[in-house]
């Protein structure tokens, strides 16, 4: 029985070595109104974005920097 309760033990996860595959995407859908939508066609035309993702990105990163930090 004692050989039973060691193979329940959680292994201890050892750190890995950053490999060269890029990180896993995944696929976000967001809900806008036509008014939201046009600020944000407004807003790439104005700082030359072609593409939607780099918008959110570019707003997480905002969102990001504007929290302060939290307490452990």
């Amino acid at each position: 029985m004692a050989t039973a309760r060691k193979s329940c033990r959680k292994k201890s996860s050892r750190r890995s070595v950053k490999s060269d595959t890029p990180p896993m995407l995944s696929v976000v859908t967001v809900r806008i109104s036509d008014e939201e939508k046009g600020r944000i066609d407004e807003i790439m035309r104005t700082l030359d974005i072609k593409r939607y993702s780099d918008v959110m990105r570019l707003a997480l990163q905002m969102v990001k920097h504007q929290q302060p930090a939290q307490p452990r």
